[in-house]
């Protein structure tokens, strides 16, 4: 049975909750850089991440969520980030979208909704790792094919 759930809509709905949550638990983390950058932008960084996610749920594409994941890999790497903050601030936000799904959602829809959530975010954190560690080596770094990795090719990575 194909179920018709609205991802980007309930994101919407939840997003004060959302984002006020995952802003605790970031602050709670005492990630340095983050701490440096203040409460105001914790908040403004924490926001487009999750419009990118809800951008990425209402075109049912990762265009943006790719772009979005270069430029942060860029500003923040410029800046004296360390990957692991940057991943530790998206894993509390995919967090708290499954909470919200698992807490509000039919759960019927469940499943889709954090398939959706943990794609758009697991394709942002791959993509910001793999840019991380282009930028460090000076040369490209390769990614997997999860379709052909679960295939149980050798194709499996680009």
């Amino acid at each position: 049975m194909e179920v018709s759930f609205d991802v980007a809509g309930f994101l919407v709905t939840h997003r004060t909750s959302i984002l006020a949550k995952t802003e605790a638990e970031v602050v709670g983390r005492r990630l340095p850089h983050y701490a440096a950058a203040g409460a105001e932008e914790i908040t403004k960084r924490l926001a487009a991440l999750f419009d990118v996610v809800v951008t990425a749920a209402t075109e049912n594409h990762l265009d943006s969520a790719l772009a979005y994941a270069d430029n942060i890999a860029t500003q923040r790497q410029q800046s004296g980030h360390d990957l692991g903050e940057l991943q530790l601030a998206i894993n509390a936000l995919e967090e708290q979208l499954w909470h919200a799904v698992m807490e509000d959602a039919p759960v019927e829809a469940q499943g889709f909704a954090l398939g959706m959530v943990s794609t758009i975010l697991g394709a942002i954190k791959d993509r910001l790792a793999c840019e991380y560690v282009s930028r460090a080596a000076g040369k490209p770094t390769h990614t997997l094919r999860i379709d052909e990795l679960f295939r149980g090719t050798a194709a499996g990575q680009l």
